[in-house]
Formats: structure tokens, sequence, C-alpha cells
């Protein structure tokens, strides 16, 4: 697989409809739509295309376990160190009299385990600083169980069988366990659908059927669109056709918009390939960690080092330092750190 920089402002867009989900106020203005559950079924599609186009290469390239294991350890190597240093801060700042509004410190347990999801969908605590971390927990126990299924299932009819019936699957579980269960839909069962979506278009292009995706995509894309706007403004969170299909119609743009990052010959890759949106896509990752704690914790720690920042600009010093942890953790730390993945093709 080599390198395609439009996907890293596919990741910029992601993380930007996070951003304003998270820091403008919710269902009006610029949030009249649900941008940050946008901005996650996003990423989950680009997770789902990424994951499983390393992993139908990697069937013919060696053994299950070798396959395996080499991919579960990149996973870590990309995720785990900037993950657990965030909440090894977190607890040696509480030391410090510094702390977030967070279950982590009663319940720790579910942080480190990657299962907060399962925490958060049992008390659905939103105010939680780090609840979007919900979604961290979801990919990385998609990461654990979907190289089982898409190494060992041959390409074919068995796979496309396996990649539809997933969706269906995830669907399914949104209407037990989200509209009949009145759950919030953060188990990883009920997002499945949203990383098979990318698994699809992943299938589709490795098997040469990119002019067959195109012409689908601009028959289907208008509609979907529109779908998408009457489901997100005209029904509420609590909404059968909301619950259902809300990640259903994100999961088809969102196949669209990977789709067109991958033509280099259109506006919108062009577009997707502007060097300061790749630039913040390539440090989305870290943005995603840091953004609920970022500026809260450099003004309690400027506080507690009696360094008086007026109140009035946190919403100004805020987005800078978050973009500037961010840079410096991905180039400090990351990218060291990724290149052990050498070690592990």
């Amino acid at each position: 697989m080599k390198y395609i920089p439009a996907l890293d402002g596919v990741r910029a867009i992601a993380i930007i409809l996070v951003l304003v989900f998270h820091w403008f106020p919710e269902g009006v203005g610029l949030n009249a739509l649900p941008n940050g559950p946008i901005g996650v079924t996003m990423f989950f599609v680009l997770s789902g295309y990424l994951i499983s186009n390393i992993l139908m290469q990697a069937q013919t390239r060696g053994t299950f376990w070798k396959s395996f294991k080499n991919f579960v350890v990149r996973r870590a190597l990309r995720i785990f160190p900037i993950y657990f240093l965030v909440l090894a801060i977190l607890l040696m700042l509480r030391r410090w009299g510094i702390t977030v509004v967070t279950d982590f410190y009663e319940h720790p347990g579910y942080y480190w385990t990657y299962f907060y999801n399962h925490w958060l969908e049992k008390n659905q605590n939103w105010s939680d600083m780090l609840s979007p971390y919900w979604s961290l927990s979801v990919e990385e126990q998609f990461y654990v169980v979907w190289p089982i299924f898409i190494l060992l299932i041959r390409p074919g009819k068995g796979l496309i069988t396996f990649l539809w019936g997933t969706i269906f699957v995830g669907m399914l579980a949104r209407y037990f366990l989200v509209y009949r269960s009145h759950g919030v839909g953060v188990y990883m069962i009920t997002c499945v659908d949203t990383f098979a979506w990318g698994a699809l278009l992943a299938y589709y292009m490795r098997s040469g059927q990119e002019l067959i995706v195109g012409k689908w995509i601009k028959r289907l894309i208008i509609p979907v669109g529109l779908a998408f706007l009457m489901v997100c403004l005209f029904h509420t969170d609590e909404d059968l056709v909301k619950q259902i299909f809300f990640r259903t119609l994100a999961s088809m743009l969102s196949f669209a918009l990977i789709f067109s990052a991958l033509n280099h010959r259109n506006f919108v890759s062009n577009f997707l390939n502007f060097r300061p949106l790749r630039a913040i896509g390539k440090v989305s990752y870290g943005i995603y960690l840091y953004h609920m704690l970022a500026a809260d914790l450099f003004f309690q720690v400027a506080n507690r080092l009696h360094i008086g920042l007026p109140s009035d600009l946190y919403y100004v010093v805020g987005p800078l330092i978050l973009l500037v942890v961010s840079f410096v953790s991905y180039y400090v730390i990351e990218k060291p750190i990724q290149t052990l993945k050498r070690y592990f093709e």
C-alpha cells in the first residue's frame, strides 16, 4: 500500500467536525447537524478501509498467525503510546491537585483496558471529559476481532457476503441495543457496520471495480445526501429512523468521500490534498486525544504556578495550545515510535 496524502485531508475534515461539535453550542448554528457523530463515523469508515486493505493484502503474503501478530503490533505502536501517556499524566497531575471531570479516577480499569465504551453505555455520562474515548475503545476492539475474519475468509463470494452481512448485523444491533434497550450506541457491535462500509470499498477497489463503484456513487450521492439531511434535521435522537439509519447514511457519504480521495483527478481530491488540511490530518489522532483536555489542564497548571491568565483568553489560547501539543506529540513521540513498524512488515 502506498501513502495517499488526500486521506490525511479526510482525517482533517473528520477531526474538525468533532472539534466544532464539542466547542460550539449543540444543535444550533455550526452544529445544526450532529458534526461530532458524523466525524466519528468518518473515522470508522476510513479505519475500515485502511485496515481491511492491509489485511486483504496480508492474506497473500504469509500465514494467519504471522499476519495477525504483525498487524496487532503495528496498531499498538500507533495507538498505545500517547493514549496511555495521557492517562498516566492525569494520574500524576491529580497528585498535584489538578483534576478534570471524569470517571477515570474512580473506574480506571475501563479506560486502561479499552472497555470505556461499555462503561459509558452503562452510565451514559457524557459530561466525562474523556467521553470521546469511547470511539477509541470501539476501534481497539475492532482491531482485535476484525483480522480474524478477514484473514480467514478468502476473497470472493464468502468475503463479500460477510461484509454485507456485517452491515445488516450493525443495523440490527442498533435496533435491539439502542432503540429497544434505550442505549446510546457505543458498543462495538452497534458500530461495526460503519467499518464494514470501509471494508467494502477496499474489496471493490482491490477487485478492479473502481469504475462500477464510481457510477453507483454518481447515481446515489444526491438521494443519499438528501436522505441524510432529512434524518438529521427532522428526526430526534430517540427516533427509530435516526437510530438505525444515521450511521448507515453517514457511512455511505464517507464511502463516497474516501473514494474521491483515492481518485487523483477530481476537485474533491485536490481539495483534500490542500497542504494545511493534510497537516492537520497527520496529527488528528493526537488532536482527538487532547482536544477536551489540553486547554483546561494548561490553565490549571498556569494557575498552580501563579501565572495569571484571563479567562477570556480560554477560547483564543485553547486551540493554539491544542495544535502545539498535537504537533509536538506527533513529531517527538508518535513518529519516532512508528519507525519500529519496519520490524513487523
